[in-house]
C-alpha cells in the first residue's frame, strides 16, 4: 500500500502544479483583460482544488499510516529535529503543504463569492500564486533524498 500511495502522491504532484499554473495564468489574463469568468475558468480552478486535496489526503495517509520515514521520526522526534532531512519531512514539508492546501481552498471559496468577474480573477490569482509558491518551496524534487524521492516515480 505504501508504494501505491507514494506513486499516486508523486504523479498527482504534477497535476497540482499543472492545474495551479493554468489557474494562475488564466486568472491573471482574465483579471487584466476584464473578461467574463466562465464555467471553464471555474472548472480549472475546481480541478486545482481537487488535485490539491487528493495530494494532501495521500500525504496525510503516508505520514500517519504507511511511511517508514515517519516511523523513524516518531520513534525519536527529538533526534529527528536535529536531522535536516527528517525535520524536512516531519515539519517543513507537512506544514508547507497544509498551508498551501488551505490557501488553494480559500482562493476558490473567496473567488466564487466575489461580486464581480474581475474580483473573481484577482482573488483566484493572488491566492493561487501564493499557494503555489509555498507548495513549490515544500516539494523535495529529489534534492533532499534522491534515492527515495525522484522527480518522476512510476
Amino acid at each position: 500500500m505504501y508504494n501505491f500511495l507514494l506513486t499516486v502522491h508523486s504523479i498527482n504532484r504534477w497535476l497540482v502544479l499543472l492545474t495551479g499554473l493554468i489557474v494562475i495564468f488564466k486568472s491573471l489574463s482574465g483579471w487584466k483583460s476584464n473578461r467574463l469568468y466562465t464555467k471553464g475558468d471555474g472548472a480549472v480552478h475546481g480541478a486545482f482544488v481537487g488535485f490539491t486535496h487528493l495530494q494532501f489526503l495521500t500525504g496525510i495517509l503516508l505520514y500517519f499510516v504507511f511511511s517508514p520515514i515517519t516511523e523513524q521520526i516518531f520513534a525519536d522526534f527529538g533526534a529527528a529535529m536535529k536531522n535536516s532531512s527528517l525535520r524536512f519531512w516531519a515539519v517543513e514539508h507537512t506544514l508547507g503543504m497544509f498551508i498551501g492546501t488551505v490557501l488553494v481552498q480559500l482562493g476558490r471559496t473567496f473567488s466564487k463569492k466575489a461580486p464581480t468577474d474581475n474580483l473573481k480573477f484577482k482573488r483566484a490569482f493572488v491566492y493561487s500564486l501564493i499557494a503555489l509558491i509555498i507548495i513549490l518551496l515544500s516539494i523535495p524534487f529529489g534534492i533532499i533524498n534522491p534515492e527515495t524521492r525522484p522527480l518522476f516515480r512510476f
